[in-house]
């Protein structure tokens, strides 16, 4: 019994210390394997032969914290995109309903009916012809801008 726990450590390490290689086959599926087939280009994806070193630890770990940086960098321009969508989406709805009243004040003035403005003190003055002329050209002014 003590010999064979010996023996199975051994062969675990060997299986864990084994290359791995990958290539695809005529029909595009993809394989995984301790040895390349003979006659096709397969592509070692793992290598534990070699015992890795500090230099090679603290490159990886780099790599790991460059990569949370890139990672944090992508997030906070895809806030940055969001934010300007839904203002620019903010900003579009205001223009709609911008457009749509000076439509609305328009056609009102152009249908010849009785209207009237309230002055400083709060009381309503009709509007005569000169007065509606010139609130006719305002709301044309606010259609163009707002309606582009």
């Amino acid at each position: 019994m003590r010999a064979l726990i010996p023996m199975i450590l051994i062969c675990v390490s060997a299986v864990a210390a084994a290359q791995v290689y990958t290539w695809r086959d005529a029909s595009g599926k993809v394989h995984y394997s301790d040895t390349p087939p003979p006659g096709v280009e397969a592509k070692k994806i793992r290598d534990n032969t070699t015992v890795p070193n500090a230099e090679a630890t603290s490159n990886a770990s780099r790599s790991l914290a460059e990569q949370e940086a890139e990672f944090r960098k992508r997030q906070d321009e895809a806030k940055k995109t969001q934010a300007k969508a839904e203002q620019e989406q903010k900003e579009s709805t205001e223009r709609q309903r911008n457009c749509g009243a000076a439509r609305n004040q328009l056609s009102a003035l152009e249908s010849g009916r009785r209207m009237s403005r309230m002055n400083a003190a709060g009381e309503a003055i009709p509007l005569d012809d000169a007065m509606r002329a010139q609130e006719i050209e305002r709301a044309k002014q606010a259609v163009a801008s707002w309606c582009k």
